[in-house]
């Protein structure tokens, strides 16, 4: 090598040499995701007619709910009477 090419040489390999450490590292692909099939269509379903039975069991139900809440506040209310 003559000795004019090895300054030359060494200037460029220094100065290349910072570049390359200041530069970040690409970062790693993201895996690849298997496609997902679509979600099922969603029908929308005819709401069935209730007989005479099942809407005397709704009410019955709903009234016992609304007994099951009326029995709660009467609880409240006899616990702040006693305080």
């Amino acid at each position: 090598m003559s000795r004019t090419l090895a300054p030359f040489l060494l200037a460029l390999l220094l100065g290349a040499l910072p570049a390359a450490a200041q530069e970040a590292p690409h970062p790693p692909p993201p895996p690849s995701v298997p496609a997902q099939p679509p979600p099922p269509r969603s029908t929308p379903r005819a709401q069935p007619t209730l007989t005479d039975e099942d809407r005397e069991v709704v009410e019955n139900l709903e009234l016992l709910e609304s007994l099951d809440a009326t029995e709660d506040l009467d609880v409240l209310l006899e616990l702040s009477q006693k305080e």
